[in-house]
């Protein structure tokens, strides 16, 4: 797989100097964390995330359910990038099955080629590693927007904004083999502006189907997207005034 080399280490790991963090479920995973120390071989550059460190780790915190296969009897896992780093706010606990053992999603971004979105799958064989498509070009990025099963066929779809701040197009994926292939865009959105330390809007589920919570590419107004099939349709929610009107997007309200 072109441009991917990890090295897994299996060790107890204290806390980092910066790190951003998402809590599990306190059984099995236990908390994901990116880290910053040590920092990366070559740093990126971008800054696209404001004040946003350049993330070189990523570290599992197995919890008490942990089975000693898929953690080898340690307290934490961690996978460092041997290039490129982890331009991300925080790592994605998300779910890709029906088995109990978690996915993350990450966005890792290499130099000469920008950003790819990566789903790490813990497994009883260890971790495999599901890779997406680079967007092809340096300091080029993607805004995740999450993992939900968008159609109602009871299978997980993967969706982002690709260059949030310049193609402004939502990509959705689905998991083939050991990586991902689109199944959906459409153009005209986006969640994320230059220099904010987070992504905008998110999935919800207020109706009984998934709907992604976004902003128009002008962000004058807050929209829900559907997919029905492989169409994507979107919906007005009212316009955009500030964080507050996506978090009321967001609780349904």
């Amino acid at each position: 797989m072109r441009g991917l080399a990890l090295l897994l280490v299996l060790m107890a790991t204290g806390a980092s100097a910066q790190e951003a963090c998402t809590q599990g479920d306190g059984t099995i995973l236990r908390q994901v964390c990116y880290l910053s120390d040590p920092p990366p071989a070559a740093p990126y550059g971008h800054t696209i995330l404001g004040d946003t460190p350049e993330w070189s780790s990523l570290s599992l915190d197995w919890g008490p359910g942990a089975d000693e296969a898929y953690s080898g009897g340690a307290r934490s896992l961690v996978m460092r990038l041997e290039g490129g780093i982890f331009e991300d706010v925080a790592p994605r606990i998300v779910e890709l099955g029906d088995d109990p053992l978690p996915e993350v999603l990450v966005v890792n971004s290499e130099a000469g080629q920008g950003a790819r979105a990566l789903i790490f799958d813990v497994n009883a064989d260890g971790v495999r590693v599901i890779a997406g498509p680079f967007i092809g070009q340096q300091n080029r990025w993607l805004a995740p927007v999450g993992v939900a099963d968008l159609d109602g066929d009871g299978l997980a779809e993967i969706a982002w904004v690709d260059r949030p701040h310049l193609a402004r197009v939502l990509r959705i994926f689905r998991v083939r083999g050991a990586g991902l292939v689109q199944v959906a865009e459409m153009d005209g959105v986006t969640n994320h502006r230059i220099g904010e330390d987070h992504i905008t809007g998110g999935i919800r589920n207020c109706e009984q189907s998934a709907e992604m919570v976004l902003v128009t590419s002008d962000w004058s107004r807050v929209v829900g997207v559907t997919m029905r099939g492989k169409e994507l349709r979107r919906r007005d929610l009212g316009p955009f005034n500030g964080a507050g009107s996506v978090d009321r997007a967001m609780r349904c309200g």
